[in-house]
């Protein structure tokens, strides 16, 4: 059986005695069943509305901007790995904490959730087994076999040095300057053509390349493109125009994310043997001469699932599945529907005494009020909290620590 509005709508006219508009419009209807509805949640305090998201975890990548895709959330409850890999359970800890072990890189799987800016990020401490692979710190410009070098005969990038003060990962970036009256492309191109080869044919069309750019100003910053391939005329492509959130682009550093799978084959590069990469810093044509762009700590990062559980404040969904802050329609569906239907009951007399309160019959509101509680506490019992309960006391087996007088021990030391 599936429970929708419709279905309560049948027991809160019952309980009111009237399934007129004349002292309850429809629109009230929708509101006193909504919030009896999220009452019903606020009293449960078990897994009734718990929903989970599972979401490509990137080793290294730690802050993953959840408001979007999580428009619902509440609280966490759970991190696990995928079946098999779950070897230790993650650990919810404070963000300010996890920060903290991020910085100090630190072992233990954990995870919180910091909502500031009105942002959530799921924050993610883990080191699965398919690790970040470093293709370059940006330490040096020669470092990665062959010679990174600005490219200034078709773009605008001038004097690409190493910057051993601002810089994210290793011990130095790479800075560079623009003018853009050098080549008119609109772009700032950084390169190493002459790489020494990598086989990357374990990672073609599974992994994602991150990488950080640094922006002086970007009010006329449009993109990054990366290329990387056998040569110049045999490469793959792919270009970026967030950070790795599907944030815009921020004064100072961001950190941008480009998906193998999603990139363009030109010519036919091999993935066994990788020695040319390029990226391409793109602007509008309103962009002036301006100095400091840099590049650090590019990575190839094949992602993990994670699975993340966590409580919803939905109410339930309407009928295409859509989560429902409030029911407007007579086919939206509660949250305990087609699994918990019994909690129909405890929700349309809640509604109910709402209803009378606010036709200022108190005596009628309360009993209704107390009829929900009825009916909450007889599904209640039936669904009990399925959290673990915390030990409060240790005892090992085969221990007694009952005490005993001094002397009562066969074998004392008065003996």
């Amino acid at each position: 059986m599936s429970v929708t509005l419709s279905s309560l709508f049948t027991n809160f006219n019952t309980y009111v005695g009237d399934s007129s508009t004349d002292r309850i419009s429809d629109a009230e209807r929708y509101q006193y069943l909504t919030e009896a509805t999220i009452w019903l949640m606020e009293s449960l305090g078990n897994e009734h509305q718990d929903v989970t998201y599972d979401f490509d975890y990137y080793d290294t990548v730690n802050y993953y901007d959840v408001t979007g895709v999580l428009p619902d959330l509440t609280e966490a409850v759970d991190l696990r790995a995928e079946a098999g890999k779950n070897y230790n359970p993650f650990t919810y800890k404070s963000g300010k904490e996890l920060s903290v072990e991020i910085a100090n890189k630190a072992m233990e799987p954990s995870y919180s959730i910091e909502r500031h800016n009105k942002d959530a990020f799921l924050v993610v401490n883990y080191q699965p087994v398919k690790r970040a692979a470093q293709i370059s710190s940006f330490d040096s410009l020669t470092a990665d076999g062959g010679t990174w070098e600005a490219d200034t005969s078709t773009s605008d990038a001038t004097s690409l040095a190493l910057d051993t003060i601002e810089y994210k990962e290793g011990s130095a970036s790479f800075k560079f300057n623009v003018d853009v009256s050098q080549s008119g492309n609109n772009r700032a191109t950084i390169q190493n053509t002459t790489l020494t080869s990598r086989d990357f044919s374990d990672y073609e069309d599974l992994a994602a390349w991150f990488f950080w750019v640094y922006i002086p100003d970007e009010t006329y910053f449009s993109s990054v493109t990366l290329f990387w391939g056998s040569d110049t005329s045999n490469y793959w492509s792919a270009t970026a125009t967030t950070d790795y959130n599907n944030n815009a682009w921020v004064e100072g550093w961001n950190r941008v994310k480009v998906v193998w799978s999603a990139a363009t084959a030109t010519g036919t590069p091999d993935s066994s043997a990788v020695d040319y990469i390029r990226v391409d810093y793109n602007y509008t044509g309103s962009q002036t001469d301006d100095n400091n762009f840099r590049l650090d700590d590019l990575k190839l990062i094949i992602p993990e699932q994670l699975t993340f559980y966590y409580t919803t404040w939905n109410v339930g969904a309407n009928s295409s599945g859509t989560g429902l802050t409030a029911f407007t329609a007579s086919t939206d569906v509660p949250f305990f529907s087609a699994q918990y239907d019994g909690y129909r009951y405890a929700v349309a007399h809640k509604a109910a005494s709402l209803a009378f309160y606010n036709l200022r019959l108190k005596e009628d509101g309360a009993s209704e009020e107390v009829e929900a509680i009825k009916a909450f506490n007889r599904q209640k019992k039936m669904f009990p909290i399925s959290k673990v309960q915390e030990t409060r006391s240790f005892k090992p087996v085969g221990v007694n620590f009952r005490r005993r007088r001094y002397g009562q021990f066969r074998g004392s030391i008065r003996d």
